[in-house]
């Protein structure tokens, strides 16, 4: 009895099979096998998830050598391959992760994901140069089912963006980023983030009386991480108002082990 062939599988089936599979197999494998295996490859389900950290964008990267050989192409940009695959999306990505670019801009990049991404839930973002930061207030009203912010570092907008969130994301429940925290930030977390169920601040700089007002302020909180942050001492006081979430601290430096100035903060904010 001869055995069915892969490219003969219902195309329900194959699409749901190509949802899990990463970048590298959705453009430079899977669509050269046969024409129902691209066919379904390009199905708007397969392009929800983008996440561009799994791939190597770097000068020496064989993805970019293979997927300009692939496509008979000059040139390789980071633009030009979020553009083609946000097309392919057909406006269905809920997840987006953009890795660090040396130094490039991302400020036409975010534009377009603002655009072309309504139904954004969650949102990685690289450390953003000055143009792109503070730009990027102006574009948190275009995702108004967010859930999920992650940066590598605080940005420059930080306060006006939460204030953005507060009024155009109602779902809002996860803040995972890196920077120096005062008690300005503490009190527009509180005052912007409702609902805001995880807090990652992991390698920051972060005092006690800011994380108490934190946990108190924010009632819904069942997940933050403090870890390796400095100018923070975790004590009973901190402990207990913990005690009901999964609360990670290892790591961390007390002030008096941990000497801010403040030009270092604000060195720090830049």
């Amino acid at each position: 009895m001869k055995g069915r062939r892969w490219e003969d599988l219902p195309f329900d089936c194959l699409i749901f099979v190509f949802c899990k599979l990463g970048f590298e197999d959705l453009t430079i494998a899977i669509p050269f096998v046969c024409k129902s295996w691209y066919k379904a490859s390009i199905d708007p389900d397969c392009w929800k998830v983008l996440n561009f950290k799994e791939l190597d964008f770097s000068t020496k990267s064989k993805f970019i050598a293979r997927f300009k050989q692939l496509y008979q192409l000059q040139s390789f940009s980071f633009s030009s391959f979020l553009k083609l695959c946000i097309a392919k999306s057909h406006g269905s990505v809920i997840e987006l992760r953009i890795p660090s670019l040396l130094g490039a801009s991302l400020q036409q990049d975010l534009v377009l994901i603002s655009i072309k991404c309504p139904k954004l839930k969650v949102l990685s973002l690289p450390t953003l140069l000055w143009n792109d930061d503070k730009q990027l207030p102006e574009l948190i009203c275009k995702w108004k089912e967010m859930e999920t912010l992650e940066m590598t570092w605080k940005p420059i907008s930080f306060l006006q963006m939460l204030e953005q969130i507060k009024l155009y994301c109602p779902n809002f429940s996860e803040l995972n980023l890196c920077g120096f925290f005062n008690g300005k930030d503490a009190q527009a977390i509180i005052r912007c983030l409702p609902k805001l169920k995880c807090l990652f601040m992991s390698a920051s700089f972060l005092r006690k009386n800011d994380l108490l007002m934190i946990l108190e302020g924010c009632k819904e909180l069942e997940e933050v991480n403090v870890s390796r942050c400095r100018g923070l001492d975790v004590d009973d006081a901190v402990l207990k108002k913990a005690s009901k979430m999964k609360f990670e601290f290892e790591g961390c430096k007390p002030e008096e082990n941990y000497e801010v100035t403040a030009h270092t903060a604000k060195r720090m904010q830049c």
